[in-house]
């Protein structure tokens, strides 16, 4: 290697270097700056604080990751700040996905500009960025799964001890993306299956492969009894898990545009535009090898979501680098073949380094939850006499954040409230009696006005006006409030026989308890003006009924 070429190189080493610096630069401040998610508080208050068993095997809801749920356990050991710790294993996800790319590329990949376009798109991925700030699992699976495809990239070229290394690093990458979130073994099991699918046809000699890849496969035994140990112990619980959980299809037409908008919304659709541009361009053995490998990957978990039910788009995450390490290896055979392309490559290549630099903070702002600290804040500006209907999560969060105060802020405007602001959704945000479960009620009308909440760009508001029952009144399609002051025996929630409790559901009802003053909401279908009229005429001050009106 003549001199300076060793110099470009160092000089490309500092530049990625660099730029991941200032990567979790920016993830450490939105850290400390980003009020904590509801799922975030989820875990922390219901997880973290068991015994390590019981998070290994409290698997039936999808807030307990379990690797994240161990990691801020662990780090709470520490004198550390209580949001860092709690977000510290996300970040450290970001950080191993970033050596794993270092390495790979530098491995794997021949032309310099790919070596730094492939980390960049993927590092600058906005949902990648958002759950390296959150403490949930999918920063650590997506580094686990990135490791397990490397670890397969690699094993092939290295011999003796290096080979050993990569079945270990399979190993250990596969039980950690089933720990991460326990769609893992998935993953584990489609990477895999491909790639030795994959391998096993280029070869003729069964034998020989047999005995080339043994490490790997008593790794494969090992993983194999670790999935029959934690997911068959654990049966039941991910049973209830896929039953309460995830989107069921009842038609062709549901399921193409569910996998349509996880391609979109993940960014996954380039990537394989990419593979299967460079498949047909190329026909050559390597390049449909990854094309098959890295874009059947993310064909075949679409296609597991008609099995297993769909999840949101941040369950396919993992997939982004599979996806993009796999169209820059097809890319760099391009390169190599062709070099009038490769004259002019840089052009295409930075535009898409650029186009990710420009939209990364964007699509992280649209993954992320609003910041519902930043939006409590603007609430407390608004007058008295509006009130606030949030959303039960959301509500979750603002009591967990804010305690006594957003109490008190809460019942100073259930005093004479004259509007009704909604957030988030539109929705009058409720809960019911009989199970505590969460359902929202239609408004009925269109907003008096509606906007964007303060500075939170991702939290919209809706107002409405809210006007005394008129005598005689048709209620039908029309949103009703009932304020209750004070101690009504025959309408408390807690009777079990009332017709309060069976027409209405409580609003911001983790604000009340413990209140004497409540509010509920429900459709006007099944009320009479007349009779509200009556009750409140028989309880002067102590009940009133509002209509949500524009």
């Amino acid at each position: 290697m003549s001199l300076t070429a060793e110099k470009n190189r160092i000089y490309l080493k500092w530049l990625i270097l660099a730029g991941f610096a200032v990567l979790i630069g920016f993830r450490i401040i939105h850290i400390f700056s980003h009020s904590p998610e509801y799922d975030e508080i989820w875990t922390v208050q219901h997880y973290v604080n068991l015994p390590t068993g019981r998070i290994l095997s409290d698997v039936a809801t999808p807030n307990n990751h379990v690797l994240n749920s161990l990691g801020i356990k662990f780090f709470r050991c520490f004198d550390l700040n209580p949001v860092l710790s709690m977000r510290l294993p996300a970040l450290l996800g970001f950080a191993g996905l970033f050596l794993l790319l270092f390495r790979g590329t530098a491995k794997l990949l021949r032309h310099k500009l790919l070596q730094i376009a492939v980390p960049a798109v993927v590092l600058l991925d906005g949902m990648i960025l958002h759950y390296a700030e959150t403490a949930r699992g999918y920063s650590l699976q997506v580094f686990f799964v990135f490791g397990l495809l490397l670890s397969l990239l690699c094993f092939d070229s290295e011999e003796g001890k290096n080979r050993r290394f990569n079945a270990v690093m399979w190993l250990i990458c596969a039980v950690g993306s089933c720990l991460s979130v326990s769609s893992g073994v998935i993953f584990a099991a489609v990477l895999t299956g491909l790639w030795g699918i994959l391998e096993i046809s280029c070869r003729e000699n069964r034998k020989e492969f047999l005995k080339k890849y043994r490490e790997l496969l008593f790794a494969g035994i090992g993983w194999s009894v670790f999935v029959l140990l934690w997911y068959g112990g654990n049966y039941s619980q991910f049973a209830q898990g896929r039953k309460n959980f995830g989107e069921s299809f009842v038609s062709v037409g549901q399921y193409f545009s569910y996998c349509g908008n996880i391609l979109w919304t993940t960014g996954l659709l380039w990537p394989l535009l990419v593979l299967a541009g460079g498949v047909i361009l190329l026909r050559r053995k390597q390049a449909v090898r990854i094309g098959l490998l890295t874009g059947g990957a993310v064909l075949l978990m679409l296609l597991s979501a008609l099995f297993t039910k769909g999840g949101p788009a941040r369950v396919y995450l993992p997939l982004v680098p599979v996806a993009v390490l796999g169209a820059g290896m097809v890319l760099d055979e391009i390169l190599e073949h062709f070099p009038r392309i490769r004259k002019y490559s840089w052009i295409p290549v930075l535009g898409v380094v650029a186009l990710s630099l420009i939209l990364s903070e964007s699509r992280r702002e649209a993954s992320a939850d609003p910041d519902l600290g930043m939006v409590f804040s603007e609430v407390k500006k608004l007058d008295s006499g509006i009130l606030i209907a949030y959303r039960p999560t959301d509500l979750y969060v603002v009591l967990n954040l804010f305690g006594n105060e957003a109490r008190m802020d809460y019942m100073n405007r259930l005093q004479n409230p004259s509007m009704l602001l909604l957030l988030h959704d539109n929705l009058i945000g409720t809960m019911r009696f009989s199970d505590s479960g969460t359902m929202g009620v239609e408004p009925g009308c269109p907003a008096l006005k509606n906007g964007i909440l303060g500075s939170e760009r991702n939290m919209p508001y809706w107002l409405y006006r809210l006007r005394p029952v008129q005598a005689g009144e048709n209620l039908f399609g029309k949103a009703v409030l009932c304020v209750v002051h004070g101690s009504i025996p025959e309408l408390h929630p807690q009777n079990s026989s009332n017709w309060l409790k069976n027409n209405f559901s409580v609003v911001n009802g983790f604000l009340t308890r413990g209140s004497s003053c409540f509010c509920f909401a429900a459709e006007g279908a099944k009320l009479n003006a007349d009779e509200l009229l009556r009750l409140e005429q028989n309880r002067p001050g102590r009940l009133f009924f509002r209509i949500v009106s524009n």
